[in-house]
């Protein structure tokens, strides 16, 4: 790996700063296809945005190319790539073709493209500009890509094999609440904060008479539609068949129920049942509960 991944010191979400620099010098193009990211108004006066930032180096336990790395910053512009929707998904799905080094490789090569471009030396092809006719394609088969992913997944939900889909989503959460408790039993061993399996697929969290429910609810007709994530905070605790302890009488205090689903890019994950539009993937919404769990826990 070149030196230069490992100069950083913080993990956070990707700032400002680092998405400026990426664009900046990714010159809004995606570095395999070099696809124009965003592109022209649509007939509604908005502009249309195909860009993905892509990390090279995944910062989650199931992530692709996922390593874990001291004092690393996962979200620097360094480890990130500039990519279109499609070629994200292709290097996300397709692992062992784009190892660590070979997207190393191709975002160095793009950057450099790029600059030479704008410096106007001859090392590297011109960028041409697209006719109208060009950007009027890209709009139309960025919108059909989009419209087919969502029909794909409209009918995936509806059959057996979404559930395995579902299923999956499910291992990958249970197996990132056992990861963060792990971690902090590492870095605070007296706190001895406990996981336990429970009856509906994933597992809870109990930590100084508290509980975080992290519970799947499988839908009746054996298809991943109408199946259901709940997260809950409980001021109290649960035996090992799911009752209350009669020495702590539990009190939900905050508690979301989401539905198995997909965004606006056919992607998978979970809706608020509520408010029908806050969307997360496994990942996010592990780390929204968990987080709120211990912050209300250690007020």
């Amino acid at each position: 790996m070149a030196a230069s991944i490992y100069r950083h010191t913080t993990t956070m979400a990707i700032s400002e700063k680092s998405r400026k620099i990426l664009w900046g010098r990714s010159g809004n193009r995606c570095a395999v296809c070099k696809t124009e990211l965003v592109l022209e108004k649509d007939p509604f006066n908005k502009h249309l945005n195909i860009g993905e930032e892509c990390h090279i180096i995944s910062k989650q336990p199931n992530g692709p190319r996922n390593m874990l790395i001291d004092n690393f910053d996962y979200d620097s512009s360094e480890n990130l790539l500039l990519l279109c929707c499609n070629h994200h998904k292709m290097i996300d799905e397709q692992v062992e073709e784009f190892p660590e080094d070979k997207l190393l490789a191709i975002k160095r090569d793009h950057e450099n493209w790029v600059k030479a471009n704008l410096d106007g030396t001859k090392n590297y092809e011109e960028v041409v500009p697209k006719s109208k006719l060009s950007e009027l394609l890209d709009f139309v088969t960025s919108k059909h890509d989009i419209e087919m992913n969502i029909k794909s997944s409209r009918q995936v939900l509806e059959s057996h094999e979404g559930l395995q889909i579902a299923f999956s989503e499910v291992k990958k959460i249970k197996s990132a609440v056992t990861k963060i408790v792990s971690d902090l039993n590492e870095k605070a061993p007296s706190y001895h904060i406990q996981t336990r399996d429970n009856n509906q697929h994933i597992c809870d969290i109990r930590f100084k008479g508290h509980t975080l429910l992290v519970q799947f609810y499988q839908a009746y007709s054996n298809v991943a539609n109408d199946s259901y994530l709940l997260f809950a905070v409980v001021h109290g605790l649960f035996d090992n068949n799911g009752y209350a302890d009669p020495f702590y009488p539990p009190t939900f205090l905050e508690i979301i129920r989401l539905d198995f689903s997909f965004d606006d890019n056919g992607v998978f994950g979970w809706r608020n049942q509520e408010s029908k539009t806050d969307f997360y993937t496994s990942d996010e919404i592990t780390e929204t509960w968990t987080a709120k769990f211990f912050k209300t826990v250690l007020k």
